[in-house]
């Protein structure tokens, strides 16, 4: 680290200088104090550091990213921590599967009903047309007969 530099949030928490070995700095940005402070009241400084001189320099990140949200969790939750997120959160899930059934059924009875109601439509329709045709004979015959019935009447039968 040069002496241009700010020291990270942990050196500068621990109130220690902050060296080009510093395992902390590039996790730890001056900007971020909180983030080391919470790591710190909940699995201290050095846990931290040897956990994080054990893991290689890839994983490191990651490991810092889960050490602070589970501190934030511990922090807020000092009994169950991230084990009630995550109990709260597979209630949730499983109340969402469970709305997510009761809406397939819903859609399921709902579409048997419609299609029942189709079928019934479709069956009322079949049966109107063939009284229809039954009928339109039946008035076809009837027009016709009654055209042949029917005296023709001449203009002189109107009274003006």
């Amino acid at each position: 680290m040069s002496h241009s530099q700010q020291p990270c949030a942990a050196c500068k928490l621990q109130r220690r200088k902050c060296t080009q070995e510093c395992i902390f700095a590039p996790h730890f940005p001056p900007d971020q104090p909180q983030k080391f402070a919470n790591i710190h009241k909940v699995f201290g400084a050095s846990n931290v550091a040897k956990l994080l001189s054990e893991l290689p320099a890839t994983h490191r990140e990651e490991a810092v990213n889960s050490l602070a949200y589970e501190a934030d969790a511990r922090l807020k939750d000092p009994v169950y921590g991230c084990l009630g997120q995550i109990s709260i959160l597979q209630h949730r899930l499983k109340q969402l599967h469970m709305d997510l059934d009761a809406a397939k059924q819903e859609l399921a009875a709902a579409a048997e009903q419609q299609q029942q109601q189709q079928q019934q439509q479709r069956s009322a329709d079949l049966r109107g047309t063939a009284a229809g045709d039954g009928a339109r004979g039946e008035r076809a015959a009837g027009d016709v007969q009654g055209v042949r019935a029917k005296p023709t009447t001449s203009s002189s039968s109107y009274q003006s």
